[in-house]
């Protein structure tokens, strides 16, 4: 008999929002509600109204057969004078993330100055990174809004804005909520949209996301398009299929840094045996010598000193002092004194 095989764990369960693809798909859907959650979502990051959002090309041409190529994920006009490229980012690849994210700011910024164009004219753009690490692990706050200042805080312009959104932040606050020491009321509109990306796929946060869709309209929407693009059966073959990936890549990543501890812990060992020893015989060369050398000037100074007192002891004789009266004087015994004569 054939059965049916599908990926969607259930009839309610929800695509991961986290997923590239699906966090792009959210705020590009040609619909009213794909419209007012692109609009909410910039409404919670800018932490300004925003009235008209226009979706721009995200393959930007290339101008130099020698410049680096820059492909946004989500590029959009604001309010006919401003520019936004959003994105989600998984890991800090090779410690690079920041700089990677200045690049583009730059490159949204000079892809939207005109020829022509005067200096008052120069647009201001944001490049919004949502993150799925924390970087900034001394600061409880989730969003950090970066822009050229002086170290003591004098601005230089607000052309250039970099924003990013550290998605773990907000785990201690749902533990919170479901603890009942916080309320939903209590959360920002960052913090919403934050835990909505973050638990929307997990089923057993459901009651949650539901009371953060009911207090932001925004939110709702995301999630009605959501539930929309989970009724793809390929997507969720998608999405096995990049869990599957990350998971043996993790698994590699994992055996590769054991394999590494280890044969460092080896040849950490060996090293360490091999340049004891050598530090040891240096050390005993070391304190060798410098005994020996203590000991040699302590011999030398009791061999000069008694080589004193013999020619002291001749010289007396020679002047036929008494035996005691030489042995008085020199510290030698009478018969050491006799045995000069000899």
């Amino acid at each position: 008999m054939d059965q049916n095989f599908t990926y969607r764990p259930s009839p309610t369960a929800l695509l991961d929002p986290c997923r590239d693809s699906i966090f792009k798909k959210l705020f590009t859907d040609n619909s009213p509600e794909g419209s007012k959650a692109l609009q909410s979502f910039l409404e919670a990051v800018l932490g300004k109204s925003v009235s008209n959002i226009v979706l721009q090309p995200t393959e930007l041409p290339i101008e130099d057969a020698f410049d680096k190529q820059a492909r946004f994920d989500l590029n959009c006009k604001i309010d006919n004078s401003e520019y936004a490229n959003i994105e989600i980012q998984g890991i800090n690849t090779e410690k690079s993330f920041e700089k990677r994210a200045e690049y583009y700011c730059a490159h949204l910024l000079n892809h939207n100055v005109t020829s022509g164009s005067k200096w008052q004219e120069v647009p201001k753009v944001y490049q919004i990174s949502v993150l799925k690490f924390i970087r900034e692990k001394n600061c409880e706050k989730e969003i950090f809004h970066y822009k050229f200042r002086t170290e003591e805080g004098f601005s230089l312009h607000d052309r250039q804005n970099i924003i990013f959104i550290e998605l773990p932040k907000v785990e201690e606050l749902v533990n919170k909520i479901e603890a009942e020491q916080m309320r939903i009321e209590d959360l920002t509109d960052t913090q919403k949209w934050s835990i909505f990306i973050l638990y929307a796929s997990k089923e057993e946060h459901n009651n949650i996301i539901k009371k953060i869709s009911n207090s932001e309209g925004g939110i709702m929407c995301a999630v009605q398009i959501l539930d929309k693009i989970s009724q793809d059966e390929i997507e969720w073959k998608r999405q096995f299929d990049e869990f599957m990936i990350e998971t043996d890549r993790r698994s590699l990543e994992q055996f590769y840094k054991d394999k590494g501890m280890e044969i460092g812990l080896a040849e950490g060992r060996e090293q360490g045996k091999e340049e004891g020893l050598q530090q040891g015989r240096e050390q005993g060369l070391q304190q060798g010598l410098e005994q020996g050398l203590e000991k040699g000037l302590e011999k030398g100074l009791q061999q000069g000193i008694k080589q004193s007192k013999i020619e002291i002891a001749k010289k007396s004789l020679e002047k036929n002092l008494p035996l005691e009266t030489i042995s008085e004087i020199t510290g030698l015994s009478i018969k050491e004194i006799q045995d000069l004569n000899k």
